[in-house]
């Protein structure tokens, strides 16, 4: 092969090696995915848009607004005006006509008349015009933060289940180790049956303690798999392609436990806490809106109109045009609205009452939550150290148990059972720090801090 075609021959390997190998998520990249790929975030980024629309539709009602007219007419039949006949009675007696009708008809118009006008409103007093654009933009704000509590669901939760496949899949990991040992054992037990060594019954125990083991960990399997199809629905990725999540660092978990600021509990930094008092205001502003229907509402008007009249199409003589204008003001005074809007007044007062109850119940909620979220993160360090100890416990008992059994004083279901001691001791260990950092998790959500995660 020449060196041209070794040259292409490596450049396509490698194009397919990088076409053939697969991203690993890390905890950052699932955040970051979800963040931006969540539909229930784009639900929310929705909404938000929309309000802001909605402020910027209410902000254009206090603009002028403007309108132009026009008209075109024919008169198909004229319109009359009935007056005394003052005609008859105006000429000298002898030439008065006594049969003449007391009354004439004349007819009035022109056979075409056409228009054209502009008016132009402005609002120049109109308190609860004024008020609804303050609570289109407290309803905006409200609406932001409903966004940012939504995303910070999406992080605790993918959070969540990102921890839960890692957990699960060194309990996989550790399966598969068991089962190797289980494999070899069996291998040299065959040999020894085969020569008489060990009892039929010996090797069989051997086999069923495999299938069992294929059994638990074909089940442990399938629950990695459902936990990935709940991550991917949660980041908003496609089901049917597939995810590679980094494998558990314990190391990493233990450096956490020991150097976690577990913060101190604020309420104000709940993103809960701030859509309450955004709710609180709201509620005023209702009131106000209840208030100022009392008030008049000044508004300014410009109006110009351009008319014509013809008896011909617009042509001849009989052609006129004529402008006119006008500009006033427009005064209205609510007098009497029949007690109604005392009676909202008091509705909107009621609601101001129960969402500052609302707010108590909140805060404590909030500090219960905190509280509670603290005492778990506590016992899972506690869990911790025990299961550590336990898993240093059980891998001594194992080194032991297989030199024993390489001495003939240990038998091989003794090296079996340290060995089966040991995965579980490990697999609880692991899990102990799983159940840790989703404490850490809910303490970080529990703190209004579970931004962190993304930082």
């Amino acid at each position: 092969m020449n060196k041209a075609g070794i040259v292409l021959f490596t450049l396509i390997a490698c194009l397919s090696a990088n076409a053939g190998a697969q991203q690993v998520f890390d905890l950052q990249s699932c955040l970051k995915f979800a963040l931006e790929n969540n539909h229930n975030i784009r639900k929310a980024q929705y909404d938000l848009d929309k309000s802001i629309k909605t402020k910027q539709e209410i902000i254009g009602a206090l603009l002028p607004q403007i309108s132009g007219s026009g008209n075109l007419n024919y008169n198909i039949q004229k319109p009359r005006f009935i007056m005394p006949n003052f005609i008859n009675s105006f000429l000298p007696p002898n030439m008065q006509d006594p049969n003449a009708a007391k009354y004439l008809t004349i007819e009035m118009g022109t056979n075409y008349s056409a228009g054209i006008g502009v008016a132009l409103n402005q609002q120049i007093i109109n308190l609860s015009l004024f008020n609804a654009v303050e609570i289109a933009r407290t309803a905006e704000e409200l609406t932001s933060l409903a966004a940012e509590a939504r995303e910070e669901d999406v992080i605790s939760q993918t959070a969540n289940l990102f921890y839960a496949i890692q957990a699960t899949e060194y309990a996989d990991y550790m399966f598969g180790r068991s089962i190797e040992i289980i494999d070899s054992v069996l291998t040299s037990m065959e040999a020894n049956y085969a020569s008489g060594l060990i009892r039929k019954v010996d090797l069989d125990r051997l086999k069923v303690t495999r299938t069992n083991m294929i059994t638990q960990r074909a089940s442990v399997r399938n629950g990695v798999e459902v936990q990935k199809n709940l991550l991917k629905l949660q980041m908003g990725m496609d089901i049917s392609g597939d995810l590679e999540i980094e494998k558990i660092n314990l190391e990493a978990i233990e450096k956490q436990i020991k150097t976690g600021d577990f913060h101190t509990f604020d309420p104000k930094l709940h993103t809960s806490y701030k859509m309450l008092n955004h709710q609180q205001n709201l509620q005023q502003l209702q009131r106000k809106s209840a208030v100022y229907e009392k008030f008049p509402v000044l508004t300014a008007i410009i109006n110009y109109n351009y008319n014509g009249v013809s008896d011909e199409f617009f042509t001849g003589e009989t052609n006129y045009w004529y402008g006119s204008a006008m500009a006033g003001l427009n005064l209205r005074v609510p007098l009497f609205g029949g007690l109604s809007r005392n009676s909202k007044i008091k509705q909107a007062e009621f609601e101001i009452l129960k969402t500052r109850e609302d707010g108590i119940i909140l805060e404590q909620s909030l500090s219960m939550a905190y509280e509670n979220a603290l005492l778990k993160l506590e016992d899972s360090r506690s869990a911790i150290n025990v299961q550590r100890e336990n898993m240093a416990l059980a891998e001594e008992v194992y080194r032991i148990t297989e030199r024993n059994y390489s001495e003939g004083i240990a038998s091989m279901s003794d090296v079996l059972n340290a060995n089966s001691s040991l995965i579980q001791a490990q697999m609880s260990y692991a899990d102990a720090l799983n159940n840790f950092m989703k404490g850490y998790i809910e303490l970080l959500k529990a703190s209004g801090n579970i931004r962190e995660l993304v930082r």
